[in-house]
């Protein structure tokens, strides 16, 4: 079975919730990080920017520059972000 996963649309942003840090849409929370500690706060700011950081990789491998890297360090760095890139799409 191949699900395919879509995530929750627009700019996430953390706000302050209250049980803990909220990630929103603009439309609602959709998520939350239990705590308001640096580790916590840490934790809230890298989720919200996954749409950000996905949109930026999937740029990225679709560039022509990716398709002509072909050295060794290069090339395994960027089958390593093709493989994170899959994964956050849930493929």
């Amino acid at each position: 079975m191949n699900i395919i996963m879509k995530h929750t649309k627009g700019k996430w942003e953390v706000d302050q919730g209250e049980f803990g840090l909220d990630i929103n849409n603009g439309e609602g929370t959709i998520g939350t990080i239990y705590g308001e500690d640096a580790e916590a706060k840490a934790n809230a700011n890298l989720i919200a920017s996954a749409p950000e950081m996905l949109s930026l990789l999937k740029r990225f491998l679709e560039a022509p520059a990716y398709k002509e890297a072909r050295d060794n360090t290069k090339w395994m760095l960027l089958e390593e972000m093709k493989a994170i890139t899959t994964k956050a799409e849930g493929k």
